[in-house]
């Protein structure tokens, strides 16, 4: 085994501990997302596809987007990570922003393949993209080489495709005692409905996330309030938050629909206004 290789699997080593580290609610998710990364890391996926491919099903907030912010750093360090919203190619006359047209313009995701040869590219909520870019996704997953509306060939042998959704979400928010797997199976026959069987068969990976409960709401919100306080004491300010100060973020941060989504916006935004306004005193 060659040097080279042997620093990849020494680093490899330590991306699942890392991730479950920062993301939390998910240990089902976690062991499956590092093995298809470390086999792409480890070269043993085929050439002529994307580096890995992977789709997260689940509601809003519940850690799909920052599961891949944080393998992205990990993997690729910052800025590595490409984010689409779909919802914006919904209308037809959209698809053009995305995927360039015949004029030889160049659309969103032709600026980010010419501009980069490795990272990820993060798909949220492709099921409100226009179905013209669901046939797109169809060779993005299955090639590492495509030709976009504007006449270019682009190598997608770099990247990491995540696509998430929100397809099948009510099924879990909503009270049951029917078990996990049970969900799981709902939510991937409700995706069968939506999607094309050869667009689904061609990810990695379709993993459901599970809704936070709350303690684990309660612990991520510690987390974020830990991190946070870190930063702003690397500034010279040193805070610390009470019990009741708390408990009022996490009634504040989180919310039954969009989970933890909004959490680490709120906790900046009081502890920047506590900083403020101990500057003004």
């Amino acid at each position: 085994m060659n040097s080279d290789y042997s620093a990849i699997i020494q680093h490899l080593s330590g991306l699942e501990g890392h991730l479950s580290a920062k993301i939390k609610g998910q240990d089902h998710v976690i062991p499956r997302v590092c093995s298809v990364l470390e086999r792409a890391q480890l070269g043993l996926q085929p050439e002529d596809k994307p580096l890995a491919s992977l789709l997260f099903l689940g509601p809003t907030g519940v850690g799909k987007t920052e599961l891949t912010l944080e393998f992205a750093r990990y993997l690729f360090g910052g800025d590595s990570v490409f984010r689409f919203d779909m919802s914006e190619f919904l209308h037809v006359d959209h698809v053009k922003l995305f995927m360039g047209d015949e004029t030889g313009r160049t659309g969103r995701l032709g600026h980010v393949l010419a501009e980069n040869r490795t990272g990820v590219l993060l798909f949220d909520e492709i099921e409100k993209a226009h179905r013209l870019i669901w046939d797109l996704f169809l060779q993005m997953t299955d090639a590492a080489r495509i030709t976009l509306a504007d006449h270019r060939t682009y190598n997608l042998s770099g990247f990491v495709i995540v696509c998430t959704s929100n397809i099948g979400s009510r099924q879990l928010l909503r009270p049951t005692r029917l078990p996990f797997a049970t969900l799981e199976r709902a939510i991937l026959a409700e995706l069968h409905g939506v999607f094309r069987p050869e667009f689904i068969g061609r990810f990695d990976e379709k993993i459901v996330f599970k809704p936070l409960s709350p303690d684990t709401q309660r612990e991520i919100a510690r987390i974020a309030i830990a991190e946070e306080l870190t930063r702003i004491r690397e500034r010279g300010f040193d805070l610390s938050i009470s019990e009741d100060t708390f408990e009022l973020l996490v009634r504040r941060g989180i919310h039954k629909e969009l989970g933890a989504r909004r959490l680490k916006k709120t906790i900046q935004k009081f502890i920047g206004d506590a900083v403020r306004h101990a500057i003004k005193s």
